[in-house]
């Protein structure tokens, strides 16, 4: 990854997404209690969240991993 991300621009963004998640959470559940579990509004906004759910864990992965060699170089020096 060319220019990954500072460890304080993981953490906001990952709090961003966590809110997000959580408001999607949310809208889907008031969807699906105003119209109904197989509506096409309910059904899309459970598509956002598994969306935004897929870019948290993807962000987690990206947290997994070691830093690349260049930036352990560049902090040794």
């Amino acid at each position: 990854m060319p220019y990954p991300l500072s460890r304080d621009e993981h953490a906001a963004i990952a709090r961003y997404l966590a809110g997000i998640t959580k408001q999607l959470h949310d809208i889907s559940a008031l969807f699906a209690a105003r119209y109904g579990q197989h509506s096409s509004v309910t059904d899309l906004a459970l598509k956002t969240l598994a969306s935004s759910t897929l870019l948290e864990n993807e962000l987690m992965q990206l947290e997994s991993e070691p830093e690349p060699i260049d930036e352990l170089t560049r902090l040794h020096h």
